[in-house]
């Protein structure tokens, strides 16, 4: 074979060596991208969504927002809305069964403390008559509860007090239906909640 065409045969060889080099590259390239847009969408479908997931407290309960104040809190879905107060701050909620949810808001004009607003509560409730079975206080809230003074409904109060403001629920129950309040009262007090500060709230 003449040495030109030799050359030209190996010359060849290479060229379709590296052609097949560069597909075989080109075709893992590709091969990793696909398998990495399939784990992307893999992962966006196992990613949980925050604006169709309805988390377990909310299941069963709406939510009222008050325009006035601001602050917003569960409520249980059979119950019936009695519309806001004249001065817009708070509402009504009752059940079928005479449980009763009211939630209210207010300027905290006395300066008070989560302890001196218990205090406070825990003095209307003597006055009620009531027997407080609970009672606690941390940081921006207080918590009592108890039963009435005629024995056959419970009580649940919960407020919060910042230096400006105070928002605050009761709800009151009867005791042969504590098997699905006790539960309930615990979201509801969970889910109360006031505008940021940076709302221009303190």
């Amino acid at each position: 074979m003449p040495c030109g065409s030799r050359g030209r045969g190996i010359g060849t060889a290479v060229l379709f060596e590296l052609t097949g080099v560069t597909v075989m590259k080109s075709a893992i390239k590709s091969a990793r991208w696909l398998i990495g847009l399939v784990w992307f969408g893999w992962v966006l479908t196992l990613a949980p969504t925050t604006t169709t997931a309805l988390t377990p407290a909310q299941a069963g309960f709406q939510t009222y927002t008050n325009a006035r104040f601001g602050y917003r809190i569960a409520y249980p879905a059979d119950f019936s809305p009695q519309g806001e107060s004249d001065n817009g701050d708070g509402q009504v909620f009752t059940g079928g069964d005479d449980a009763e949810l009211r939630v209210w808001g207010g300027y905290n004009v006395l300066g008070e403390t989560p302890a001196s607003a218990l205090r406070e509560e825990l003095r209307r409730c003597a006055e009620n008559q009531r027997q407080v079975t609970y009672r606690t206080v941390s940081r921006g809230f207080f918590v009592v509860s108890g039963y009435e003074s005629d024995g056959a409904r419970m009580f649940y109060l919960k407020k919060i007090v910042r230096p400006s403001l105070q928002v605050g629920f009761e709800f009151v129950y009867p005791v042969n239906n504590r098997a699905r309040y006790d539960r309930e009262v615990r979201v509801i007090a969970n889910s109360l909640r006031l505008p940021s500060r940076q709302a221009g709230f303190r």
